[in-house]
């Protein structure tokens, strides 16, 4: 089972969160983040997406409650070791999350803000959303599926509406992967 650390920007599309939380919850992964990760969920929800900002205190906490491992605390010796890394200074939190949360993925949608090759010495695997989702269709086609009909089963959208919604995130192949894996039996 891959550990993988959610940035922010994966949180905070519902299409993407629901799918890579349920996967956790039903154990095709295991899913982490930072607080302040999930402040930052918050922040872009409350200011780009008109959210109140009770509902997304709301939205943590349901985060928190649902993965209750999901939350990993930030070492003091990751965020030093990753203090001088050249990168994106804003996302130095989110690499030294993944350190301390012993993930061997980092799921963003910004691979051009990580040091890859910082990354890959340092045993952590830096991941779209759309491939990580081709792996869970290719590795953990039930779990997914399982997934997918908790997704379907807490949206307001239909199954269709959710596939095409994804498909505009992580692009046709991964999309095509997604519903190749979900729709076969």
């Amino acid at each position: 089972m891959s550990v993988a650390l959610a940035d922010a920007n994966v949180l905070i599309p519902r299409t993407l969160r629901d799918y890579f939380v349920y996967a956790g919850k039903v154990g095709a992964l295991r899913m982490h983040w930072s607080q302040p990760i999930l402040n930052e969920m918050s922040r872009k929800l409350v200011a780009k997406f008109g959210f109140e900002t009770d509902d997304a205190a709301e939205l943590e906490l349901r985060l928190t409650e649902y993965l209750p491992r999901a939350l990993v605390e930030v070492r003091k010796r990751d965020a030093q070791l990753v203090a001088e890394v050249v990168m994106d200074a804003k996302d130095r939190h989110v690499l030294a999350a993944a350190l301390s949360a012993n993930a061997g993925v980092l799921l963003t949608r910004n691979t051009k803000h990580f040091p890859r090759a910082w990354m890959d010495e340092h045993g952590i695997e830096l991941l779209d959303a759309g491939a990580l989702l081709e792996r869970l269709a290719a590795d953990h086609a039930g779990d997914l599926r399982e997934a997918r009909r908790l997704t379907v089963a807490n949206s307001p959208k239909s199954e269709d509406e959710i596939l095409a919604t994804l498909g505009k995130m992580v692009g046709p192949q991964a999309a095509r992967a997604v519903r190749a894996a979900v729709l076969s039996r």
